[in-house]
């Protein structure tokens, strides 16, 4: 585990140590991600890591290797590990109005190589956020009464009454167990492909390419299917199975829906944009871009200048919203794609 706030791209790779105590020789001690070979790396608050050391973790999720060349030492470390990453939303809140790429701040290179991204949303609800009260609550006040009870013994507070008190708040697997189970699912288990699983498997990756053509955007790339396929291993490996069955399949596919409806789906297209975390913009907020440059340089002066209501009016009548024209248009002038020489007066770089 590490903090991406703390985290350098050394501390996550590799690093180049001096031997004081041998014969002066250069060596490399591990980084998280080299400790974690075989296992799990976890790094919070990644949003806060530096870019530059964040760029780390390309090589390490594509390749399942980091490449080092430090000291005259050239080297490729192992990292196959699973990477278990957070991330808070630039405003400390997700809204629901703004798409899901604007609000996070790590590179779409990055979150494409990610097999499964989920948005947690605090939404309230009242049986549900009485549950989690009444847990908190309960765990502290047991949690209170054992400190208070191995201090100084309780009248009327036993063993058997702190037992019973533990019950509600004991997780129903024994976190040592889970561990071992899962250790051992991870070392002993290597599912093979039923023809039935892939062929669902193909059918559902291949239901989602035909809903792409010309117009529309594509909706999922063989990254994804590489992913579903892992994610229908693990399926399998957890049932502790050497065949990957339909049912493991069909679990996938309903994962990697929900995946998909949360952080690449597109509103104004009303489909599955893999574009939005590839490349972070959507085909249909390409369009966009690319019928507003036409617009500017179909009424441009001489000199490149368009009247900017005109240009508006008729990005418009092509179907467009105004509000997200005029929105997008703003976008073009911030980023320096555009630029406004004078008031309603734009102009392409």
């Amino acid at each position: 585990y590490t903090s991406g706030q703390s985290t350098t791209s050394a501390g996550l790779t590799a690093t180049a140590v001096k031997d004081e105590f041998g014969d002066g020789r250069w060596t490399l001690e591990a980084g998280a991600l080299v400790l974690a070979d075989m296992g799990v790396a976890c790094v919070d608050e990644m949003d806060k890591m530096d870019k530059h050391d964040r760029s780390a973790l390309h090589e390490a999720m594509e390749q399942q290797s980091i490449s080092v060349a430090k000291a005259g030492i050239t080297a490729t470390l192992k990292s196959r590990c699973a990477l278990l990453g957070a991330a808070n939303p630039k405003y400390g809140r997700f809204d629901d109005f703004v798409p899901i790429g604007d609000q996070i701040n790590m590179p779409p290179s990055l979150l494409s190589r990610f097999d499964l991204l989920f948005v947690l949303t605090d939404k309230p609800e009242h049986e549900r956020d009485l549950a989690i009260a009444e847990h908190i609550i309960k765990a502290h006040s047991v949690g209170e009464l054992i400190a208070q009870h191995n201090r100084e013994p309780i009248p009327g507070v036993d063993e058997e009454y702190i037992t019973e008190q533990l019950k509600p708040v004991t997780p129903e697997i024994d976190p040592a167990m889970f561990r071992k189970y899962v250790a051992y699912a991870k070392r002993s288990c290597f599912p093979r492909l039923s023809d039935e699983a892939r062929e669902t498997l193909i059918a559902y990756y291949m239901k989602l390419r035909d809903l792409a053509d010309a117009n529309k955007p594509v909706p999922v790339t063989a990254r994804q299917l590489e992913a579903i396929v892992r994610l229908a291993e693990a399926s399998a490996r957890i049932r502790l199975s050497s065949v990957i069955e339909k049912s493991d399949a069909d679990r996938v596919i309903t994962i990697i829906d929900t995946c998909l409806r949360q952080v690449a789906y597109d509103p104004s297209s009303g489909s599955f944009d893999i574009d939005m975390l590839a490349t972070g913009v959507s085909k249909s907020k390409r369009d966009l871009i690319r019928t507003i440059k036409q617009a500017i340089r179909d009424i441009a002066d001489e000199n490149g200048r368009a009247h900017k209501p005109d240009v508006i009016e008729i990005v418009r009548q092509q179907g467009f919203d105004r509000d997200e024209v005029e929105r997008q248009l703003t976008a073009m002038l911030r980023s320096g794609e555009a630029m406004e020489p004078k008031h309603d007066v734009v102009k392409l770089i």
